[in-house]
């Protein structure tokens, strides 16, 4: 028995044998509640319990990172498979995670060997043949090392710089053509760059309530990521108990040891994707007739080659393909010329990269060491020692009630001077035949020309601080940080609609219990339809019955301003013509792109640097560009065979196991805190995912009406009481990816009803569990 364990632990089935122990506690719903001797058997423990859920997940992202898919599934469509391949050895994630396996702490050691031990002590316990989820049986499938696990982290770390530009490094390839072109097609190069200059899809909104907005006089917290209901992207709930060590309860990334998002009973966390820049391109010139020398100061500097052979499987035929990737000191040589032409390899210029994130080793420690912070200043200090968190703004709140926002994302630190040639640039590139463009190095960073976690956004409040994937410089409607590096994220410059409903959110209530933060959150309301709802209506009655002219195609939008008349202008899944509001708002945009955050086609009042949570807004002088998007929205939902006024809950809706499930909320295009749309790439697992069906043009309507893959995953409210914290979740994709469990689903169908459920942190509420299993593992 485990030592600290409540009596009914002692009733588990012991399966394996071994030097790591850990009892599995699932609660209702499927939640894992780990309970180990020390952070090697929780790690282990917790692999276990997440190879149960989602062995396929990671198994299928471990191939990825060896750079085995070739080998397994050939090139694979437009030669996906040779661009990873290729792109993961030049980038050497395997190799850095060698070296970083040599220089781990003591205790970093213990959790990465008891996590990779208990998935193949799993597997072992199962058979390849018998794993859950769309891998079983398949013959890729086998044990993990520690070295797989680190080259995985690394490549998390680099999700928002390097891994969006694999296919451009993997094609790269001096201009001679002695080295013949790889057979990748344009679309894996240029998803790979729309997932750059989109920050991909993954989104969320994080808040954290002080003393002044909590009704408890306490920290407060909502963790809302949006993130993929498909692939290796899928957040997982657990909570991991060394007695006297660690208690922390939360979700996590599968593959990540640990807890990424959640609370102890002290402090309680989320992230949301930052806005900035992990990496920098760089041109140089190239010594004439040498097309793999560069200059440096007007001193030639040859590019650094190495040769990588990859297995193809040719039709069940495995056969060498042997590329010599480039590198100069800045890192590897892309082929741009998919953006441009000019961006390629030529003969007198070459477009390379340097990675903010590529030498990011802290993904093991970080996590852990803030689960062990007492209040805000120790996860401050943490986050501030460790500078391992990669890509995110951190939001956090503690049980004496101060609120906390930072961006330490790793961050190129450039000169006044290289600052701006990189934002008078159309790609953001440097000059890297000058080295005064080089990052500049300061003391307190964590590795050599990054921004010190000091000069970092960070501020501290006892109302609240925000982040809905805008920069950092509001926080607070009232506070504004300003006088960082533009590759921090922009000042000065209009918020999202999504950030600005938060707003609207947070500020609607003076002091919030924790069932208000869940209604909030989850709000059917949305800024456009607040703003403009009433307008659209007021001005189509106005039109009558005069026909709005569509590109030479008359539309009497008579009929759609009564279905907009009806609406109860939310996004619920009863609403009648939240879906027409929908279409309207994105033909707007889809003619106007910019019509969000300027005035003109949506809103009366230009955006007011001063008033950045109220502006733009009013009612447009004009109902021109309204009405046409109505008429267009119209006949959009026509060629589907939809009515106007036909409720959310006939259209929206995701797939589970054959059952369809209706979905509320909306994109957030229309300002809406709750979102839930399709993303065609979420990630780059093998699994199949969900058919949107035929899109209209111009619309994410399809013939099969709003098929949902993202949005709202992992939910969490909490807030803390003088008995500790109380907190309420939802999973909304469950905690298993195998349609056989009773896990799949479940919590789909709570999210359906916006219901959220207890998230049992205590023993005493682990243990009054009615559906309460446990399970002693050892290996």
């Amino acid at each position: 028995m485990v030592a600290g364990a409540p009596a009914h632990a002692q009733d588990g089935d012991a399966v394996a044998s071994g030097g790591y122990a850990a009892v599995i506690r699932r609660t209702s719903y499927g939640v894992p509640h780990v309970l180990a001797s020390s952070v090697g058997s929780a790690a282990f423990g917790q692999a276990w319990a997440y190879a149960e859920d989602r062995f396929c997940d990671l198994a299928d992202q471990i191939v990825k990172v060896r750079s085995e898919r070739s080998r397994w599934f050939g090139p694979g469509p437009d030669g996906v498979n040779l661009a990873t391949d290729f792109a993961y050895q030049s980038l050497g994630l395997v190799d850095r995670a060698r070296d970083q396996l040599t220089r781990l702490q003591p205790e970093e050691r213990d959790v990465l060997n008891g996590y990779v031990r208990g998935y193949n002590a799993f597997l072992a316990a199962t058979g390849a043949a018998r794993v859950p989820g769309w891998c079983a049986g398949q013959p890729w499938i086998g044990p993990i090392t520690a070295v797989d696990v680190l080259a995985y982290q690394r490549n998390i770390a680099i999700l928002a710089s390097g891994d969006a530009l694999l296919a451009p490094i993997a094609m790269a390839a001096p201009p001679s053509g002695a080295q013949g072109a790889l057979p990748i097609g344009a679309a894996v190069t240029t998803d790979g760059l729309r997932g750059l200059q989109e920050q991909r899809a993954l989104s969320s909104n994080g808040w954290a309530l002080g003393a002044d907005k909590s009704q408890t006089g306490r920290g407060m917290l909502v963790g809302n990521p949006h993130f993929p209901w498909e692939g290796e992207l899928r957040f997982w709930e657990s909570q991991l108990t060394v007695p006297g060590n660690l208690n922390v309860y939360g979700a996590s990334l599968g593959g990540l040891p640990g807890v990424q998002i959640g609370f102890t009973d002290k402090v309680a966390w989320t992230h949301t994707i930052a806005e900035g820049s992990r990496f920098t391109f760089y041109s140089v010139d190239l010594v004439p007739g040498a097309p793999t020398t560069y200059l440096v100061d007007g001193r030639p500097e040859p590019m650094t080659a190495k040769q990588v052979t990859i297995q193809v499987n040719q039709g069940g035929v495995l056969q060498p393909v042997t590329r010599t990737m480039w590198s100069t000191r800045y890192g590897p040589v892309l082929d741009l010329s998919a953006i441009d032409p000019a961006f390629g390899w030529g003969t007198e210029t070459a477009y390379t990269y340097r990675d903010a994130n590529i030498d990011n080793d802290r993904l093991l420690r970080v996590w852990l060491n803030m689960a062990r912070a007492t209040d805000v200043s120790g996860l401050r200090a943490s986050i501030g020692r460790d500078q391992g968190i990669p890509w995110v703004n951190t939001i956090a709140t503690d049980s004496a009630g101060n609120a906390w926002y930072t961006d330490s994302s790793p961050t190129p630190n450039l000169s006044a001077a290289s600052i701006a040639e990189w934002a008078a640039h159309p790609l953001g590139a440097l000059n890297g035949s000058d080295s005064a463009n080089a990052w500049v190095v300061q003391p307190g960073a964590r590795s050599p020309g990054l921004i010190p976690f000091a000069q970092q956004p960070q501020l501290q409040r006892r109302d609240y601080v925000f982040n809905a994937n805008d920069s950092h410089w509001v926080p607070n409607q009232n506070r504004f940080l300003t006088g960082f590096s533009p590759l921090q994220g922009l000042e000065g410059t209009p918020l999202s609609a999504r950030s600005r409903q938060n707003l609207r959110l947070i500020n609607g209530t003076a002091k919030f219990d924790l069932t208000g933060l869940g209604t909030a959150i989850l709000s059917g309301d949305s800024l456009t339809a607040a703003e403009l709802a009433g307008y659209v209506v007021s001005a189509c009655r106005a039109q009558g019955t005069r026909p709005v002219d569509v590109d030479g195609t008359p539309v009497d939008i008579s009929a759609g301003c009564t279905a907009l008349a009806g609406w109860d202008r939310l996004f619920e899944l009863p609403s009648r013509g939240a879906v027409l509001w929908r279409e309207t708002i994105g033909a707007v945009l889809a003619q106007y792109p910019d019509a969000l955050t300027v005035a003109g086609p949506l809103f009366g009042v230009a955006f007011n640097p001063a008033d950045p949570g109220r502006t733009p807004r009013g009612a447009p002088a004009d109902p021109a560009p309204l009405l046409t998007g109505l008429a267009r929205a119209m006949l959009r939902m026509r060629a589907v065979g939809l009515p106007l006024n036909v409720a959310l809950q006939s259209v929206q809706y995701t797939v589970k196991a054959g059952q369809r499930i209706p979905v509320p909320g909306s994109t957030e295009l229309v300002g809406i805190a709750n979102m839930a749309q399709y993303e065609p790439f979420p990630g780059s697992s093998r699994e199949p995912f969900m058919d949107p069906g035929t899109f209209v043009p111009g619309s994410d309507l399809t013939d099969r009406g709003y098929v949902v893959n993202y949005g709202t995953s992992f939910l969490l409210t909490l807030a803390y009481t003088s008995s500790g914290p109380s907190a309420r979740c939802v999973l909304t994709f469950g905690e298993s990816a195998d349609p056989a469990s009773p896990y799949y689903a479940d919590q789909t169908l709570l999210y359906s009803r916006k219901q959220l459920r207890d998230c049992r942190y205590s023993e005493t509420s682990i243990a009054a569990d009615p559906r309460l299993s446990v399970k002693t593992v050892r290996g």
